[in-house]
């Protein structure tokens, strides 16, 4: 819980004016007319679908529409106007959607936007992830409106409303999978009510939007959807600007040792092989099992460390999904918040506080280094991409997960 001793209006005014510069900066970031992003796949499919034609078309692994006809038919109103002005609607969107995420944090108790440390709590929020959210608002990504489903889901579950959270979580489900760890959380919690509201509610998603297409062309479309899943190319694995564990260990694996420009992913013809597969599900299973093996003992834990949990899920989710790309790193918002928050508000045992302040520090330096200007040319910076230095910024937060959770005995769960 936040615990001011007296609120400053001052402070809060300061904070009012720099979510504000904020804000006016997404919006001046949103682009104007054509965009060459994943908006471009959202509009295109759901115009499609309005007119009941094909919408799971292959495309090799590009500008594919991988997302359910629930969330085509959620998207479908924007497809109804000008492309340009349905582009700058959705970006305004999500930047209402962004600050709802806030707002929940502050109906939790968990920031009162009244003192300094909130204001450090912010500003340093937007230095470790202000890049992957204008780089998202740029190509006009759903990862924020995603972000937002699974923080009210977590809202919901901590007042103990399971029926709405469950509601949240199968809609996330509509749009990506990886939210499907979220359910194995619950499982090991032995939140079966959430598990069965979940399960209905996901069935009752994916026959929904038969209302508008009718039941054939709709067990159509998810059959296409589902083939399309199965789809995901080797190549696009491969891809340097891919950062999670799966496209880590591809590299490793296979796609060093064929002696290509690491911007010629797209020609390794070798798919992946089974070491790598191994190695990723062996890697999941070590990540996963080492944050939540006290959730296989007990069912109930104290809030701070609950939260704990559900950072470490967003990071993991992350880290486990095939396909990780640098503007889907804004889920990191939601770790670093916790982080943050147990700097400036937890008391920290000392040497606990320094070692996890030098990692977020860290993390700060390593999301910074990965651009091109700190290069003296492309070619080099390309070279670079080899490393996925991002891959390295999520596994630092999940360290620095890990290690509050260590100092918790030495923390105070006010």
């Amino acid at each position: 819980m936040v615990v001011q001793k007296k609120p400053n209006k001052y402070i809060r005014y300061l904070i009012i004016i720099f979510i504000s510069i904020v804000a006016i900066g997404l919006i001046f970031s949103i682009p104007v007319g054509n965009t060459s992003g994943d908006f471009d796949v959202y509009y295109a499919a759901s115009r499609n679908y309005l007119a009941n034609a094909p919408v799971y078309i292959p495309r090799g692994g590009i500008e594919e529409f991988k997302y359910s006809p629930m969330f085509a038919l959620i998207f479908s109103p924007l497809a109804l106007i000008d492309k340009a002005l349905s582009l700058y609607l959705w970006g305004i969107l999500n930047i209402l959607l962004l600050y709802l995420i806030f707002y929940l944090f502050y109906k939790l108790r968990l920031i009162s936007f009244s003192g300094l440390r909130d204001f450090g709590i912010i500003f340093c929020l937007l230095a470790l992830t202000g890049r992957y959210l204008f780089s998202d608002i740029k190509i006009g990504q759903v990862n924020i409106f995603l972000c937002f489903l699974l923080v009210l889901m977590m809202y919901f579950e901590v007042n103990k409303k399971y029926l709405p959270a469950a509601i949240c979580l199968a809609l996330s489900l509509m749009i990506k999978l990886f939210p499907l760890l979220f359910l194995a959380y619950f499982v090991l919690r032995r939140r079966f009510k959430i598990l069965a509201y979940t399960i209905v509610m996901v069935l009752i998603f994916l026959l929904l939007p038969a209302l508008y297409s009718g039941f054939a062309q709709n067990l159509q479309y998810l059959r296409e959807w589902f083939e399309l899943l199965k789809t995901t190319p080797a190549p696009i694995i491969y891809s340097a600007k891919n950062f999670s564990l799966l496209a880590f260990f591809s590299w490793f694996f296979v796609a060093r040792y064929e002696g290509m420009f690491v911007l010629n992913y797209r020609f390794i013809t070798k798919g992946l092989t089974p070491e790598v597969y191994y190695a990723w599900l062996a890697a999941c299973f070590i990540l996963f099992s080492l944050f939540f093996y006290d959730s296989f003992f007990k069912k109930d834990k104290p809030q701070q460390k609950m939260y704990l949990d559900y950072a470490c899920l967003f990071t993991c989710g992350l880290l486990f999904n095939p396909l990780a790309y640098l503007n889907a790193l804004i889920f990191l918002i939601v770790p670093y918040f916790f982080i943050l928050r147990t700097l400036f508000y937890s008391e920290l045992v000392k040497r606990w506080a320094i070692v996890i302040g030098i990692l977020t520090l860290l993390c700060f330096i390593s999301t910074m280094a990965y651009n091109k200007c700190f290069f003296p040319d492309r070619h080099q910076f390309y070279r670079f991409l080899e490393f996925r230095l991002p891959l390295w910024t999520m596994l630092l937060v999940y360290l620095n997960l890990f290690l509050i959770k260590l100092a918790r005995p030495s923390l105070s769960d006010k």
